[in-house]
């Protein structure tokens, strides 16, 4: 039990930190790349509105002669003249805003932004392209990409790793890349460290529960260990006592007669003494008690205990239905199994109406053996019932019903279930049936 209480601590811990790392991590990356995303969109959105360039650094103007209308570049290509309106101002290309209201651009940002630009005419033809400020795309590819988009009628997203925006303009239809390889590039990296960083800390965290969670759970497991020990011991103790006052009261009866204050001693020690019995019989189920594990016909075992059923059923007005697939063989202990059918059996039949129908299903497919058990109910919610598996549960809320038993029995069918490594589980599809559902 300990290890099972372990198990589900350790399970539980674990998926919720999950969860929580899962959580941050995508936040986070989504975040970064709605921010790396936005910063691209107001370069585009500056670029258009700038005529498809930032204007002239500052440091062209200070190499610029005074008056100069024009000079070469060391790379032989024109300068633009120097006017005041072509200077950049990063103040005023920030009112693009940026994520939160922060601004991104600064004087820097002419010389980090790699883009290039081609203008389509009205033929559908590049008729002019600007690559002067990137390396990696020549006229020609450049002209190439968007002759693309525009046949494909693209006028933002990202082809590759370029940002693009079409712009109409009174010449044409002007197409301005940016190039984000190195901020993609960037965002990647956040997110595979983020994962990585994720993956370490929850590994980190699984060890130091696992280290601590046996502390956690001793308490808890002692307490458990602890009330089973004292149903097991209590149980033997009230088998001697039971036994001397049935004793003394089968003396007294023949004594002095049967009486009605006999039978109802008699009535009563019998009760009690079964209680006991199914009392210490699930205390050591939980125990774990040695299963006689061996090989036998479930079929054969199924039909039998059924069939002393069905005669009780036809008593009590009810219809019960059995389909048993043949030849069905399982491991496991042959008692318990059979002790399994018993008890969804008597279940079924204390608890449906009278003019109800019973039915038990048998199958076996790719190894998996699944026994269903339907009945009759009345006032049921729809839905899952783990509450019916609860110990000492009973359909009667009061506890006063007159139909027989203690409420154990389906708490004992799941524990011989869960010893043989399976699941058992009560369900309502329409609040007027009831079917258990065993997999093994």
């Amino acid at each position: 039990m300990i290890k099972k209480l372990r198990r589900s601590f350790i399970t539980t811990a674990m998926l919720s930190v999950a969860i929580v790392l899962a959580v941050i991590v995508a936040v986070l990356n989504i975040a970064n790349y709605i921010n790396s995303d936005n910063e691209a969109e107001q370069l585009l959105r500056f670029l258009e509105v700038n005529g498809g360039s930032f204007g002239m650094p500052p440091d062209d103007f200070r190499e610029m002669p005074e008056g100069e209308a024009a000079s070469e570049k060391p790379d032989g290509s024109e300068k633009p003249p120097a006017d005041e309106n072509f200077r950049f101002d990063p103040q005023k290309a920030n009112r693009f805003g940026g994520m939160w209201g922060r601004d991104f651009m600064t004087e820097e940002t002419p010389y980090e932004t790699r883009f290039f630009t081609v203008l389509i005419g009205s033929d559908g033809k590049a008729a002019e392209t600007n690559t002067g400020k990137i390396a990696a795309v020549t006229d020609d590819e450049a002209a190439g990409i968007a002759a693309e988009l525009v046949s494909e009628g693209r006028k933002s997203g990202y082809y590759g790793n370029y940002r693009f925006l079409a712009s109409e303009k009174d010449n044409g239809t002007l197409y301005i890349f940016v190039d984000r390889t190195r901020s993609l590039r960037s965002v990647s990296d956040i997110m595979l460290i983020s994962i990585l960083v994720a993956v370490g800390a929850a590994a980190a965290i699984f060890i130091l529960v696992l280290i601590f969670s046996g502390i956690f759970i001793r308490p808890i497991a002692e307490s458990y260990e602890k009330q089973k020990k004292f149903i097991t011991n209590a149980g033997h103790e009230l088998k001697t006592p039971l036994a001397v006052i049935n004793s003394c009261n089968d003396v007294t009866e023949l004594e002095h007669g049967e009486t009605k204050w006999t039978r109802s001693i008699a009535a009563q020690t019998e009760k009690l003494s079964a209680l006991t019995n199914e009392l210490v019989a699930l205390a050591r189920m939980d125990e774990g008690a040695k299963l006689n594990m061996e090989e036998f016909p479930l079929s054969e075992t199924a039909a039998e205990v059924l069939d002393a059923y069905i005669l009780m059923a036809e008593r009590k007005g009810l219809e019960l239905a059995a389909d048993i697939q043949p030849d069905i063989t399982y491991k496991g202990d042959r008692n318990m199994i059979t002790r399994l059918f018993s008890i969804l059996a008597d279940n079924a039949l204390k608890y449906t109406p009278e003019g109800g129908r019973i039915s038990f299903t048998l199958t076996a497919k790719n190894k998996k053996i699944t026994l269903r058990a339907e009945n009759t109910v009345q006032d049921i919610e729809k839905g899952a019932h783990p509450e019916l598996f609860d110990r000492f549960h009973r359909g009667d809320a009061s506890h006063n019903s007159e139909i027989p038993g203690f409420g154990i029995g389906l708490s004992m069918a799941q524990s011989i279930t869960e010893a043989h490594n399976g699941k058992i589980e009560a369900f309502s599809s329409d609040g007027k049936s009831l079917t258990f559902t065993v997999k093994m």
